[in-house]
């Protein structure tokens, strides 16, 4: 291997790190449903989803969103770009955090997170 392979490697298990990182802190919030990384051509990297075809399926559609957004977000104020994005439908609650390298997409219940009492 070269040093830039290398390099791409150590990267790359920076950012899975990372990742996991993040999924074992937001899986434990109450309401959680899924999580999803992707790469920035929509490729699924890691997902907590059970069934691969529901992470595809928030992948495909969701970085698509992104894209369009990161569009609109450069055409109303060019050089800015998107930091977060929510969206929020009767049941569910889509949380997307654009990266350098990846995006999440995070999929909760708002329903269940009133539910918990402190």
């Amino acid at each position: 291997m070269t040093t830039n392979t290398l390099e791409i490697e150590n990267q790359n298990q920076e950012g899975l790190k990372e990742i996991e990182d993040i999924i074992k802190r937001v899986k434990i919030q109450p309401g959680f449903i899924g999580l999803v990384a992707i790469t920035k051509i929509g490729q699924v990297i890691r997902t907590t989803f059970e069934e691969p075809k529901e992470a595809e399926k928030y992948a495909l559609y969701l970085s698509n969103f992104l894209k369009q957004a990161s569009t609109v977000v450069d055409f109303l104020k060019e050089g800015d770009e998107v930091s977060f994005l929510r969206m929020k439908t009767k049941r569910e609650e889509i949380l997307i955090i654009p990266g350098d390298k990846h995006s999440l997409i995070v999929v909760s219940n708002p329903n269940r997170r009133k539910e918990v009492k402190f």
